[in-house]
């Protein structure tokens, strides 16, 4: 009897054994392992046989690659170089990023991206230049290292400034990557056109760049970040976690100051909430962080919306004009596309044409925007615009007959878009394929409505791609636009309270599907990281599958011309 009970608790000690270790095998095969280095070609060399394939972005003769393939990528002005000459010696034999003095508008830039899991990651490159700079002098840009997640700018740091020629400087850091996402680092420098050189105008190095796991991911103790910020129980629209400044305009009459509170993200900081005294007024939140010296303050104004007037224009120089020609029109008068100006601005490959033989006719004296027939071409304004209805309208027209054939994405259009979270991301609310022409060189105009539910700055852009001389496309012929108009003609098409209360989502949380009930005809449903990044869209259903998103909080917006928003928990 005792031999048996000595077997079986054998037999369950080597099962329970057996399951540890593989239970212990499936985390490790599952996870990240401390140390593992996540850039490709981290060494920048081409000695390794996997170094010199198309993944690394070098290619081991001295070029770097034109494409936006996986692993290093140059963008303008660098090359990919060993030691010897004037470029002295790599800092790791046998090969190093060289950005060159100068190189055009844009600047000199390398970069390389990766898919990072959740965690914390320990960053470190060296540097070093041909000759001694200054950062501080001139109109210079210093040069940065950072890493963004798509247009988000999640980490800058500004690269040492030399003190000596031909000297490597290794700089290191942290970087708190949140959630699963792709990942950007860039190197980057301006030392001017031959024209307009800067006082950067000199060669900078870069070698020996890693990017490595460090660990599970946590809040550092100098993180000041929110995690929610809620008015009266609801998350403020707009919110992120690193937005210092929110506008919120309340209605007319309102005398009650809202309640605010607010959630660290990491949950050792500590808030502080001074309340506005009244309407107009400032709600003040101070975050201190762990480390109890770090602070942050973010601030809530108050006030009452402001009602538009009806047929109020409130595009500046709607005609295309050259009646008031100061910075506040953004063109310029010469002939040039609009250069952040003011009003009309950021045009590329277009002018500011007058009616001429070769242009045609404006639609109204004495301008008009012209796209020119190749690359991509567009103009936008900037506005803020108050809650409510607006009618819109513009006229386009083109020198040759095009068609349509191409796919959408290159399709001539007009876009409505707005900047709720303030991070410099535009998302387009309304787009428009502008008409496709049925003859040469006639106006043809287009008209519609835009609902507002916010005061907010609102950008419209027109924009077309003819594709380039070497790859044209069956748009590569001048368009031209001209009178466009955005008025006020009343007040929101909103919803309802209990519109806004028959809205729900369910499961919430949610592991997998969720569904949307009590909002019809919806025309898409956007997820969106707390981070402020969309994460994925889905249209003409009420369902959305989130199986794939991190766990934790996001952002969901469901438009059906009226945009809800709520908060979910993906489990």
């Amino acid at each position: 009897m005792i031999k048996k009970i000595t077997q079986n608790v054998t037999k369950l000690i080597w099962r329970n054994s057996l399951f540890a270790f593989t239970l212990l095998l499936s985390m490790t095969a599952n996870s990240q392992v401390v140390g593992d280095e996540y850039l490709a070609n981290p060494g920048i060399n081409s000695t390794l046989g996997t170094s010199t394939t198309p993944s690394t972005g070098v290619d081991g003769n001295g070029n770097m690659s034109a494409t936006n393939t996986a692993g290093w990528t140059e963008y303008n002005s660098v090359a990919y170089i060993d030691s010897g000459g004037t470029d002295g010696n790599c800092h790791s034999e046998d090969r190093m990023f060289r950005l060159f003095k100068k190189g055009g508008a844009l600047g000199q830039f390398v970069a390389q991206t990766v898919t990072l899991p959740a965690g914390n990651y320990n960053w470190s490159f060296w540097t070093k230049w041909g000759a001694v700079v200054d950062y501080n002098a001139g109109d210079a840009e210093k040069p940065e290292f950072t890493i963004s997640a798509g247009e988000t700018v999640l980490q800058t740091m500004i690269t040492t400034q030399p003190n000596a020629i031909e000297t490597w400087v290794e700089q290191t850091g942290v970087f708190h990557n949140q959630i699963a996402r792709d990942i950007t680092i860039k190197f980057y420098k301006y030392g001017g056109t031959n024209a307009a050189q800067t006082n950067l105008n000199q060669l900078m190095f870069v070698d020996d760049v890693s990017l490595k796991y460090a660990g599970p991911f946590t809040y550092p103790e100098d993180d000041t970040s929110l995690s929610d910020l809620t008015q009266d129980g609801a998350t403020i629209a707009g919110f992120t976690e690193s937005k210092t400044t929110y506008d919120i305009f309340l209605a007319g009459g309102t005398t009650v100051v809202p309640t605010i509170a607010a959630t660290p993200n990491n949950a050792n900081a500590t808030i502080a909430i001074t309340d506005a005294t009244s309407i107009p007024g400032t709600t003040t939140i101070i975050i201190t962080a762990e480390d109890g010296t770090t602070t942050n303050t973010v601030s809530i104004n108050f006030s009452e919306q402001v009602a538009g007037v009806v047929g109020e224009e409130y595009l500046t120089n709607p005609n295309i004009n050259t009646t008031a020609t100061s910075t506040d029109t953004g063109v310029d008068g010469s002939g040039n596309m609009p250069a952040n100006l003011g009003g009309w601005g950021s045009g590329a490959n277009g002018s500011y044409a007058p009616t001429s033989a070769a242009n045609g006719d404006c639609h109204s004296e004495d301008r008009m925007f012209k796209f020119f027939a190749k690359n991509d071409a567009f103009v936008n304004q900037t506005v803020t615009l108050p809650a409510g209805t607006y009618d819109w309208s513009f006229w386009t027209r083109w020198a040759a007959l095009v068609t349509w054939a191409a796919e959408g994405d290159v399709k001539p259009k007009f876009t409505i878009m707005t900047d709720d979270d303030g991070d410099g991301s535009w998302t387009a609310v309304q787009t428009t394929i502008t008409t496709q022409p049925t003859a040469v060189n006639s106006w043809v105009q287009q008209t519609g409505t835009y609902s507002n539910d916010i005061s907010r700055q609102v950008r419209i852009k027109f924009s077309k791609s003819g594709g380039t001389t070497a790859e044209p496309t069956n748009l590569q012929e001048p368009m031209y636009i001209d009178d466009v108009s955005l008025k006020y003609n009343g007040a929101t098409l909103g919803v309802s309270d209990q519109d806004i209360m028959s809205f729900s989502i369910y499961p919430n949380p949610a592991t997998d599907l969720i569904s949307i009930s009590g909002v019809d005809n919806i025309k898409s449903i956007k997820v969106y990281s707390i981070l402020g990044s969309l994460e994925k869209e889905v249209f003409n259903t009420n369902q959305i599958d989130i199986s794939e998103l991190s766990s934790g909080i996001h952002l969901i917006k469901v438009d059906n011309g009226t945009v809800f928003t709520r908060k979910i928990i993906k489990q």
